[in-house]
């Protein structure tokens, strides 16, 4: 939600030219995965699994950043779509 508000307000200010497609595809895909959660499939983390792993690609790749962040925040979407994957499973069960 914090990185679709930021995007939001990036697009007003320099008129959405700037942001690439392929931010909106994989932002709508965590949302889709969120959707699906709620409706307690635990399938649903597998989205924000998909694009943990992007980052994590992303982040092998030299653009010539002095500091890599792709591949920290990737593990971290990894982890926090597999434990609500699991939270979500669990809950559907009981």
């Amino acid at each position: 939600v914090l990185a679709l508000i930021l995007y939001i307000a990036l697009g007003f200010i320099a008129g959405f030219k700037p942001i690439e497609i392929w931010v909106w595809f994989w932002l709508s895909v965590m949302f889709l995965s969120a959707a699906v959660m709620l409706n307690n499939r635990w399938y649903g983390c597998i989205g924000g699994f998909v694009v943990g792993c992007v980052l994590i690609y992303m982040g092998t790749q030299y653009t010539g950043q002095v500091i890599n962040v792709e591949i920290p925040l990737g593990i971290i979407l990894c982890v926090y779509y597999f434990v609500c994957g699991i939270i979500v499973y669990k809950n559907a069960k009981g």
